[in-house]
């Protein structure tokens, strides 16, 4: 039940940072936290009707926008200095497997 009240929660503060034209959340929030909030956003956008549920059509738009949600997240988690570019070095420190803390993305 908790988690139910928090995927909103985090989700709208995803959604401000973005309305604000800010990138996602900084590494204060705890990669869980993040991931929930890139799930609940895809399913939002894939869901082109708004009706609370993904067709088969819907559905097959929510892979590839959870995966740029997450690709952002670990982008950002990655990029230490905050200058919008990965060096080898941050790449390195990210590791193990460059994910910046994020679990790797599921195969689609």
């Amino acid at each position: 039940m908790t988690q139910r009240l928090l995927v909103p929660g985090a989700l709208m503060a995803l959604a401000a940072a973005f309305a604000l034209g800010r990138s996602a959340p900084a590494a204060s929030s705890s990669p869980a936290a993040e991931v929930a909030a890139a799930e609940a956003a895809a399913f939002t956008e894939a869901d082109a009707n708004g009706d609370g549920k993904l067709t088969p059509e819907e559905f097959a738009s929510y892979g590839a926008l959870l995966r740029q949600k997450l690709d952002a997240l670990r982008f950002a988690r990655l990029d230490a200095n905050g200058d919008g570019a990965l060096t080898q070095d941050e790449l390195s420190a990210g590791h193990p497997g460059a994910c910046g803390g994020f679990p790797p993305p599921p195969p689609f």
